[in-house]
């Protein structure tokens, strides 16, 4: 198998309406590049998706049988995920929990998200949260059930990067811009199309650049920014794919970690920041992933992952 970290605005197929290349035919234009860097030749089979806004590990499986055995596992929910996004709004309703219900399509290809099942809410165990999740879903044909369990933490400690102190509108067509005031911590279990996205929403927090869902943009350093080049390093969704554990059915693990890419928003430290790092925990935007992931992160290989300095 084969794990890259993919950037954000691509797609996982190709887009006929607009012609953008997807991730799969990308890699095989890098393959068949003269003196191609790409660290594998031959053909790679996809084996789950990300949102085109969504950044991070994307896993390939490197033959056909491989690829079987790994589409199963994330379809039997036996993936551990853990994605990372900031917000450019503060908590209203709940700092951490549990969103639940139906997603179902909307217009102009958004989702919105349904009342939840009140037995599931009821439901403590994972045992009892996977069968819950398994009746409902033998029991709808689109199979549009969606749980993630979330956690947020402020960012107001976080020196910002010359950013404005207050989100600002574009005067020529009042498109909201925002700045980073949390961050969140996803670990969903079902995979459904914008999930994280539409829970995010629906806490009152959606995910800082993803105009779609509410987020706005993010604030680049000056209005003047916006009409400029500099504005592509700005305007993306920040949600990213942190974190993936699965075992293997020969018996060894796979654990996979990618630190958010979102530095440029804060003022950098030089410093590197692991798990044993208190000193550092909360001082810059890896610092509070790395405290978040200790502080709720129950799979113990990735946090003997994190036990290295993540930069």
């Amino acid at each position: 198998m084969l794990a890259i970290c993919k950037p954000p605005h691509i797609p996982h197929h190709d887009d006929r309406q607009t012609g953008q290349l997807g991730i799969l035919s990308l890699i095989r234009e890098l393959q068949q590049q003269p003196n191609s860097t790409f660290p594998y030749p031959h053909r790679l089979y996809g084996v789950h998706r990300l949102d085109r806004v969504t950044s991070g590990i994307l896993l390939f499986a490197k033959d056909s049988a491989t690829a079987n055995i790994l589409v199963t596992k994330f379809r039997q929910r036996e993936v551990v995920k853990y994605y990372f996004a900031v917000s450019g709004k503060r908590p209203k309703k709940k700092k951490q929990g549990w969103v639940k219900g139906r997603m179902v399509m909307g217009r102009r290809g958004s989702y919105k998200l349904l009342n939840g099942d009140k037995n599931l809410m009821k439901t403590n165990s994972e045992e009892e949260i996977d069968e819950r999740i398994g009746q409902v879903e033998s029991n709808d044909e689109r199979g549009g059930y969606a749980m993630t369990r979330f956690y947020t933490a402020g960012l107001g400690n976080l020196e910002l990067a010359h950013l404005p102190d207050t989100q600002y509108e574009d005067k020529d067509n009042s498109t909201q811009y925002f700045t980073p005031k949390t961050a969140i911590l996803f670990e969903p279990h079902t995979g459904k199309t914008h999930q994280l996205r539409v829970a995010a929403k629906a806490v009152g927090l959606p995910i800082l650049g993803d105009v779609r869902y509410g987020g706005g943009h993010a604030a680049p350093p000056s209005p003047e920014t916006i009409h400029s080049g500099e504005f592509s390093v700005w305007d993306r969704t920040y949600l990213h794919a942190s974190a993936l554990h699965f075992q293997m059915n020969e018996g060894y693990n796979v654990t996979i970690l990618s630190s958010p890419p979102f530095q440029h928003l804060f003022v950098p430290t030089a410093k590197p920041v692991s798990i044993n790092d208190n000193t550092q925990a909360k001082n810059d935007l890896t610092g509070i992933f790395v405290s978040m992931m200790k502080k709720y992160c129950d799979c113990v290989p990735i946090l003997n992952m994190m036990l290295q300095p993540l930069r």
